[in-house]
């Protein structure tokens, strides 16, 4: 492990976005879990749960639950499983993103209107009402980080609709942070 022990120590925080092993979501759980953290994982759809369990298997004392972000309810369902448990939260990192793999491919302009709705809504809108249900939650402030890219700044070939999805999230990520920083909450997009 690394980073340092004990700098998270009672400290409970929701992750979702962890695929594999390789997710980047997966490097911040084992980062967080080193320092002190418990924490709750997320997996979207019965493919990905056995996963997922696999490598919560290998943290203590955690909570993996069902979350799929573009349904409303499952994020209801997600906030009041946490509420139930753990009474509070601390922090929140949203390291999910979607977009149909043919909008990842040839052109932009070629974008059909249904990718571009699927990929604005998984990979930006989400992060919204996952921050609207956190806030009470977070009863002594607390942290909600998204993961961002460069393509959201620059073109990087074949990143289309997803350089415009990271646009859009790190927009959502300002105004949450106008919204929620009154609660001492810190909204932040990093980029890997």
């Amino acid at each position: 492990a690394h980073g340092m022990p004990g700098l998270m120590e009672g400290k409970k925080g929701l992750v979702l976005g962890v695929a594999n092993k390789r997710s980047i979501a997966w490097g911040i759980t084992q980062a967080v879990t080193a320092a002190g953290a418990q924490v709750a994982l997320t997996y979207q759809g019965e493919r990905l749960e056995e996963s997922v369990r696999s490598l919560a298997a290998t943290l203590a004392d955690p909570l993996v639950l069902p979350c799929d972000v573009s349904r409303d309810e499952e994020i209801d369902a997600l906030f009041d499983a946490i509420a139930r448990e753990w009474g509070s939260l601390d922090f929140v990192v949203h390291s999910v993103a979607f977009a149909p793999k043919e909008a990842l491919e040839g052109r932009f302009a070629d974008t059909s209107r249904e990718a571009f709705r699927i990929a604005l809504d998984i990979s930006a809108y989400s992060l919204v009402p996952l921050a609207r249900r956190a806030e009470p939650l977070m009863t002594s402030g607390g942290s909600i980080m998204a993961m961002t890219y460069y393509g959201s700044e620059k073109v990087v070939p074949n990143y289309n609709v997803m350089g415009v999805a990271k646009a859009a999230l790190e927009a959502c990520v300002r105004y949450l942070a106008r919204d929620l920083g009154p609660s001492g909450i810190r909204v932040n997009a990093v980029s890997a």
